[in-house]
């Protein structure tokens, strides 16, 4: 989840799901130097600063980030003079900092991390939207078609500071059950945790490999699996997020649902259902090797990258174990309730500008241009005929992939506001190639995980998606790390300590551990939010209504 943020990839697939729009639709029209909002002539060119993440991915041949044939495009046929200030991806926020300290930093700040924002806007250093709105018509359709939008970037005050943009919705996490072992096991596809644990078991005892050794594993846990194990109880949990849920009108701590998924994974672990190593497995790298190495059973996957596991892993996992046969297994009922499993957040803030912008209907009019859907596909695509061309299904795909990979696929982050999931075209689906055998396979199978993952009758495990979690100052951000360091590890002492510790003495040190650090103030502080906010935040119902929205626009 949390953050479960997911940053704009640089994989030529990626490149081109996020520049589908048009596709299908008339020719495009190269974007030119834009009048005002109303359509009168072109007004006279202001002057930008923008951020962008320097991914130290510009091939020289293409210049820097500063100056390369994207910018100067940019320059010649946009409404102002926009001056690129790169900024180290994995030091942004820190580079940030100085740039605000010195009086530097630029008018349009484009930067993931949510807790920074929000420092900029206590710290009083951002310029409200709602002045220069009028001169941003294209973001001004997309908060009508999606008012999600609005409820995420406005801030306390009751005004709009933040610019965000609609992605696909997709699960964050995904199960994954051999159904070729179900049916040499005689086994039915578990629809409780108590059948899930059975399954698990059997697919660890019972040599469902053949292979006549003791060599396969049920199930798989690392950081991101064991986030999903989390949400078949109903808690959100992971090591940067505490479980917090709504009872009765009032935001608590998740307890009782911790215990439960912490009682779940001391019996996989116990009985040799996971990887008895899974703690130093972080990302799940040995997990994913077991799996395609056909040892495990029941795969927890980060949905990220589907296509590439349709075309990539499946084609591995079948050339080393050719019977393998493999399907999408829903959350099972637990004794906390049916879970739906977290989304990856669909309404993503990228955006804030300057309070010392000194020309903000500059800084609105550049916007407007960038975001408008010809502009995106020029920056995000490249050339329509050099570049790209339409696929059978009406969206782009590259002529040349090494050729996009050298000339465009470095200027994404030009366009890291633009919401690529107002369009079908950029969705997963519209990755694949129905004609072909495999990739209508991996079409068939991904309508099945948003059947099951997506169903509306699930609850939604927590209040919201990471991203939209109320941001805590300093001294509740000490109390919060604090509280989230002791109990991980008495978490994991209480999953591999067998009957010398056990999950009910974890949860009671916990929240020992919860009182002595001021977890009170926490909770008073999330009740406060939730109070103030709760019709105005951007909440698990809004987050399944973008779901809702996105699959009408795919039947």
């Amino acid at each position: 989840m949390n953050n479960s943020k997911k940053i704009l990839g640089t994989s030529l697939v990626a490149a081109v799901a996020l520049g589908a729009l048009l596709a299908g639709c008339s020719e495009k029209k190269e974007a030119a130097a834009p009048g005002n909002a109303q359509g009168n002539a072109p007004a006279k060119k202001g002057n930008v600063t923008v951020s962008m993440y320097d991914r130290g991915s510009v091939p020289a041949a293409e210049g820097s980030y500063e100056d390369n044939r994207w910018t100067k495009w940019i320059n010649q046929n946009g409404p102002a003079n926009a001056t690129f200030v790169p900024v180290l991806r994995s030091d942004s926020t820190k580079k940030f900092n100085v740039l605000f300290a010195s009086g530097s930093a630029p008018d349009i700040i484009n930067e993931y991390n949510t807790p920074f924002r929000g420092g900029l806007y206590d710290q009083k250093q951002l310029l409200p939207l709602d002045d220069i709105l009028k001169f941003m018509p294209e973001y001004q359709k997309l908060l009508t078609q999606y008012p999600q939008l609005k409820k995420a970037g406005t801030k306390a005050d009751g005004k709009l500071y933040e610019i965000g943009k609609v992605k696909e919705a997709t699960p964050a996490h995904m199960l994954l059950i051999r159904t070729d072992w179900l049916k040499k096991l005689n086994l039915q596809m578990p629809t409780t945790t108590d059948e899930l644990l059975a399954v698990a078991k059997a697919f660890t005892e019972q040599d469902p490999d053949g292979n006549g050794k003791k060599d396969t594993y049920g199930m798989n846990m690392s950081t991101y699996s064991e986030q999903a194990i989390n949400e078949i109880f109903g808690e959100g949990s992971s090591s940067t997020l505490l479980a917090w849920g709504i009872k009765d009108g009032k935001v608590i701590r998740q307890w009782d649902n911790e215990l439960a998924s912490l009682t779940f994974k001391k019996k996989l672990y116990d009985d040799g259902i996971i990887d008895k190593d899974y703690i130093n497995d972080k990302d799940g790298a040995k997990a994913k090797q077991d799996f395609l190495n056909g040892k495990i059973g029941i795969y927890v996957k980060f949905t990220g990258g589907w296509y590439d596991f349709v075309m990539n892993d499946m084609p591995t996992l079948k050339k080393n174990v050719p019977g393998a046969d493999i399907a999408p297994l829903a959350y099972p009922k637990s004794p906390m309730g049916t879970f739906t499993g977290a989304i990856d957040n669909p309404v993503q803030m990228t955006t804030v500008i300057n309070a010392k912008a000194k020309d903000p209907e500059a800084v609105g009019r550049y916007l407007d241009f960038m975001m408008k859907p010809e502009t995106a596909t020029k920056i995000i695509n490249g050339d329509e005929g050099t570049h790209w061309k339409k696929s059978p299904n009406g969206c782009p795909t590259p002529i040349d992939a090494t050729k996009s990979k050298n000339e465009v696929s470095y200027a994404l982050d030009y366009e890291m506001f633009f919401s690529s999931g107002i369009d079908k075209c950029n969705y997963v689906l519209n990755q694949f190639n129905p004609e072909v055998p495999e990739q209508k396979a991996g079409m068939d199978m991904y309508r099945q995980v948003q059947k099951l993952y997506f169903d509306p009758s699930r609850e939604y495990p927590g209040i919201t998606v990471g991203d939209h979690m109320p941001v805590y100052d300093a001294d509740l951000n000490v109390i919060n790390t604090q509280i989230l360091k002791e109990k991980n590890d008495l978490f994991v002492k209480a999953i591999i300590s067998g009957s010398k510790y056990t999950p009910e003495q974890a949860i009671k040190d916990s929240q020992a551990a919860w009182d002595k650090a001021g977890g009170k103030k926490l909770e008073d502080f999330m009740n406060k939010w939730y109070q103030d906010n709760k019709d105005k935040a951007f909440l698990a119902k809004d987050v399944m209504a973008v779901v809702k929205q996105q699959m009408e626009l795919v039947k």
